[in-house]
């Protein structure tokens, strides 16, 4: 078996070989240059359709609803088991040696998450080598960077996973207590409609927020140049994170949710990341499960 231990080892391995950002954030000209590396994993996260028409030199395809197979009675879209990740892994040819990029279609101020969901996976699964393409597939296209529909020749590894970091993933216990704990925070990745409760959301039995919550929309972090979206810059990350004292407190430990846990995924990576917050957490099953309980919801603006 794969122990903890030789995953980090592979880690540090490969931060000295591709020069992994602090952030795990990369960019179009860092991938340019690294392409051809033996030990980069590409992973597209785009729809298979848009994949098969041109996608990046070597790229897998792994749709972003293949990292939402988890299921816990009626709660759907949940994160992937440990078999399911390791599988993929596996078909995708990840090694111990592996430093594996995640790219989205880079088309919408949300569509980020989409890799994020599968860096998260991994990051659950103890595989802390994964980096985020900036400005996704759109961004690499509008520099003229070379496209393929050529489908990969992929040998299959025999990596194994056998570690659990449950400091990313919050329960419903968790929530249930963040939001009787002053220093525990909770934030809504979701747009207002839903933090109001007005939305007409099917998936949901009940409308609304978690009380406590802040609405730190995950659409904020990113800014359109040109054709493409990237992330904004950790400075104005923290400054719309924080949001004048009326947002997130960058010392203290947070719970992100949504309806899926897509958006709340987009949060996790520029909470722990891009502004460098230490304790973070996503409430995966969000409010498509916590809607089911009949704990408190909130509704309308807050009170405060």
């Amino acid at each position: 078996m794969l122990k903890k231990s030789t995953l980090l080892l592979a880690f540090a391995i490969s931060v000295f070989a591709l020069e992994i950002p602090k952030n795990h954030i990369v960019s179009t000209s860092w991938l340019d240059k690294n392409i051809d590396d033996k030990n980069l994993v590409v992973i597209d996260t785009r729809s298979t359709k848009a994949y098969k028409k041109s996608h990046i030199k070597g790229a897998v395809n792994y749709p972003k609803k293949v990292w939402f197979r988890g299921k816990l009675g009626n709660i759907p879209k949940l994160q992937n088991s440990m078999q399911q990740v390791q599988d993929m892994l596996q078909n995708a040819g990840v090694t111990e040696k592996s430093l594996i990029l995640f790219y989205s279609a880079g088309t919408k101020n949300k569509d980020f998450a989409d890799a994020v969901s599968g860096i998260w996976n991994l990051w659950l699964y103890g595989m802390q080598n994964s980096v985020l393409l900036n400005g996704g597939f759109a961004k690499w296209v509008s520099e003229k960077k070379s496209v393929t529909a050529k489908l990969p020749k992929i040998a299959k590894s025999d990596i194994e996973l056998d570690s659990f970091d449950k400091s990313i993933v919050a329960s419903l216990y968790d929530i249930n207590e963040a939001m009787y704990d002053d220093n525990i925070q909770i934030t809504d990745a979701r747009v207002s409609k839903f933090y109001t409760g007005i939305d007409k959301k099917k998936s949901l039995v009940r409308h609304g927020r978690i009380p406590t919550a802040k609405l730190t929309p995950v659409i904020r972090y990113t800014k359109k140049t040109e054709s493409y979206f990237e992330l904004i810059s950790a400075k104005e990350a923290k400054k719309t994170l924080y949001n004048s004292g009326y947002g997130v407190e960058l010392d203290k430990p947070l719970i992100t949710y949504c309806n899926t846990g897509h958006k709340a995924r987009g949060l996790w990576f520029v909470a722990k990341f891009l502004v460098g917050m230490k304790n973070v957490k996503v409430f995966d099953g969000s409010m498509v499960e916590y809607s089911r309980t009949n704990l408190p919801i909130e509704t309308g603006e807050p009170m405060e």
